[in-house]
């Protein structure tokens, strides 16, 4: 009998310092985790902190921005689509660095859950564009030859605005090419259509269309397009696990330690 109670003491000693080498491990990997999680949502908190400092600035000096050669309208829906951003990038930075650093369940939580729905939509707009690729590309030149035919409608300003900035930035002219505009009865095309901005006539205006000058980037630039989506995609996945994680462990420890929330 003394030799089976001892033997089964000795049994219990190995199994609870097998316990407490696997907790110790535990604890090391949750806390390696938590500083981790805590790193990438900090650069994601201050990137989102920029892009919405960017966008309330774009907004509150669009008069002093006027020799940029963007429209107004462009510069106004790009600064409200920076705040827009710069707000969900920073809430859920926010809510990824107080999760990790104060080890709330709740804001881990809300955090994983808001990635996801993020991750989530980002797919579903992904395969909706590829899905429809062809009546995206046809509605868009739609799109354009109708502003073009409403570029001297003083009723819808945002048509030639739309033009111009166009022209300009992409250095094009027309849809397919200036000759465009000469279907259209115009006796030149619009200034945008030339580098100084002054006078402008078909021999000079730019030869390439908005529009293959537009696939040409994308074709040329798809596979980085393609790897910054790729990186993006996998970030999120990252911080998506690693939020797992850490609440997992959190709930683990606290059936050893007193419960917080």
């Amino acid at each position: 009998k003394q030799w089976y109670q001892r033997r089964v003491a000795i049994t219990a000693g190995i199994t609870n310092n097998l316990r407490l080498e696997m907790n110790s491990l535990q604890v090391c990997c949750g806390e390696f985790i938590r500083i981790i999680l805590f790193v990438l949502n900090f650069i994601f908190w201050a990137a989102g902190g920029v892009i919405l400092g960017v966008g309330i600035y774009v907004k509150v000096q669009l008069e002093d921005l006027k020799h940029i050669e963007v429209s107004h309208d462009t510069l106004q829906t790009s600064a409200l689509f920076l705040i827009s951003l710069g707000c969900i990038v920073f809430v859920v930075g926010l809510l990824g660095c107080c999760g990790s650093l104060t080890q709330n369940r709740c804001m881990l939580l809300l955090y994983f859950s808001l990635v996801t729905l993020i991750f989530i939509g980002e797919i579903a707009l992904a395969i909706a564009v590829y899905a429809n690729k062809d009546s995206v590309t046809k509605s868009i030149k739609e799109q354009f030859k109708d502003c073009m035919a409403k570029y001297n409608n003083q009723t819808e300003p945002i048509c030639q605005d739309t033009i111009d900035t166009l022209q300009s930035v992409l250095k094009c002219c027309g849809e397919e090419g200036p000759s465009d505009w000469s279907d259209l009865k115009y006796e030149n095309p619009p200034t945008s259509c030339c580098k100084d901005n002054a006078t402008c006539d078909y021999n000079s205006a730019y030869p390439e269309g908005c529009y293959p000058t537009i696939s040409t980037f994308v074709n040329t630039n798809a596979k980085y397009i393609g790897f910054g989506v790729l990186g993006v995609a996998i970030v999120e996945l990252l911080g998506m696990a690693l939020a797992c994680y850490l609440r997992t462990y959190i709930m683990k420890r606290d059936e050893y330690e007193p419960y917080t929330v």
